[in-house]
């Protein structure tokens, strides 16, 4: 005998009322705590996006000339110089003819020498400046040459010969040219991949293994700046550093103990906001437009055994709830809003379960509600943790709820109670148990 309507009705919302006593239990466990969590987190939407960093893709670029030095008019010189001097009959003596000498170097850089391996000829003897700025000549002995120029220089070796009474005054015949300008030899360490070739790793792959470089380089006088070190190093930093660099001074006296990365980002230029190192300069090559430049003329100035650091940018986000667990790179010059970031991370924000369809062909009813809840773990410069809630459904037509992804974010794709309640009812009331419950006896 088949049973009547009245007593199928009845038997569904008795089995219903089941279900919810059974939803009601749950939710005093795990359930009840995603909640509580949701309900104390602060709405998306209601966040004023400058509270956080600057945006990625507002970020103007550095004006590249800054990372340079002006050149002056003419060389002044100081010790490392070496100088070519003729005197005639005085220096060489007993040489009727000028002496000529070929400025030559080998080429084992890329850059310098500038113009090639040969210079220029230049007459004269080849005579170094010493470390105190003084050059040392026949009759007339040592001469302080420091801070001048060539034509200071004659002038000074002249009115010398002029005193001593080595040569008659109008009778004299003085060159002083540059025959090697000083360098300063600096270090730079890149930890951005120095191969140009560009390998593409899907987003949930983290590459652990990585190869930096560095390089020894002389930088000839007024030519010792990070813009020529840069240059001759590989240029900008790739994709895979951060748009910063650091110039950790040789005679600062830094103490020695180990800095933290938190550290090192603290500090800025003439060690200010970082008491354990005041040599490290952070130039940073991006920043907020009409923001000022955190750094001085002097701070981009190289000198001998500074050392130019490139660091490496790492920068994730985490995935978790009902997104795979992952590590999920950022990009570096793009910004990743919430609904960008579950796409990243191998899920779909329209998709059930956040995933595409291909989870219904094994699956039940029960995964026909996605989840439209999004909490965001994020933590702040002070140390302190803000959740924030975001709602997908809400998210797809209002800009403000689509928050930006920071560094270091934790995203946790979620249900909301009544999507979690929905899809629960259908996996009770699968396709076999309503067929059941209307054609049983």
């Amino acid at each position: 005998m088949t049973r009547s309507k009245e007593s199928i009705l009845k038997s569904v919302a008795q089995t219903a009322c089941g279900l919810l006593a059974l939803a009601a239990i749950g939710t005093t466990g795990c359930h009840q705590h995603l909640v509580s969590s949701a309900a104390h987190a602060v709405p998306a939407h209601r966040l004023d996006p400058e509270l956080f960093a600057c945006s990625r893709e507002a970020l103007g670029p550095l004006p590249y000339a800054t990372l340079g030095q002006p050149k002056p008019a003419a060389h002044r010189i100081a010790a490392g110089d070496t100088l070519s001097v003729y005197v005639f009959g005085v220096f060489p003596p007993n040489e009727d003819e000028t002496p000529v000498q070929q400025r030559t170097q080998a080429v084992n850089q890329r850059y310098y020498p500038p113009r090639g391996s040969v210079v220029a000829p230049t007459t004269g003897l080849p005579i170094q400046v010493d470390a105190d700025g003084s050059i040392t000549l026949p009759i007339i002995g040592r001469l302080d040459v420091n801070g001048l120029t060539m034509a200071e220089t004659i002038e000074r070796i002249t009115s010398r010969l002029i005193e001593e009474e080595v040569v008659q005054e109008g009778k004299e015949r003085v060159t002083v040219d540059l025959l090697i300008p000083r360098v300063k030899r600096v270090v730079v360490l890149r930890e951005d991949t120095p191969n140009t070739q560009v390998a593409l790793v899907s987003p949930q792959a983290v590459d652990e293994i990585h190869r930096g470089s560095g390089e020894v380089i002389d930088l000839p006088i007024y030519e010792n700046d990070v813009l020529h070190a840069l240059a001759s190093t590989g240029g900008l930093p790739g994709t895979d550093a951060a748009r910063e660099l650091y110039v950790i001074r040789a005679s600062a006296g830094l103490n020695n103990s180990f800095i933290s990365g938190g550290q090192l980002q603290s500090i800025v230029s003439g060690g200010e906001g970082g008491q354990c190192n005041a040599g490290v300069i952070r130039i940073p090559l991006a920043g907020c437009p009409c923001d000022n430049l955190p750094f001085t003329q002097e701070d981009v100035i190289l000198e001998e055994g500074d050392v130019v650091y490139i660091p490496r940018r790492n920068e994730y986000f985490i995935s978790g709830g009902l997104l795979p667990g992952g590590r999920v790179p950022l990009p570096r010059d793009q910004d990743v809003d919430v609904i960008e970031a579950i796409a990243l991370a191998s899920g779909s924000a329209g998709g059930p379960l956040g995933r595409d369809g291909s989870v219904l062909a094994g699956g039940t009813p029960g995964y026909l509600r996605e989840p439209s809840r999004v909490l965001i773990l994020r933590t702040l410069s002070d140390g302190r943790q803000m959740t924030i809630r975001c709602d997908l459904d809400r998210a797809m037509k209002d800009p403000k709820e689509r928050i930006r992804i920071l560094p270091d974010d934790v995203v946790m794709l979620q249900q909301k109670p009544g999507g979690a309640f929905f899809n629960g009812f259908l996996n009770y009331f699968s396709g076999d148990s309503i067929l059941v419950a209307f054609t049983r006896e």
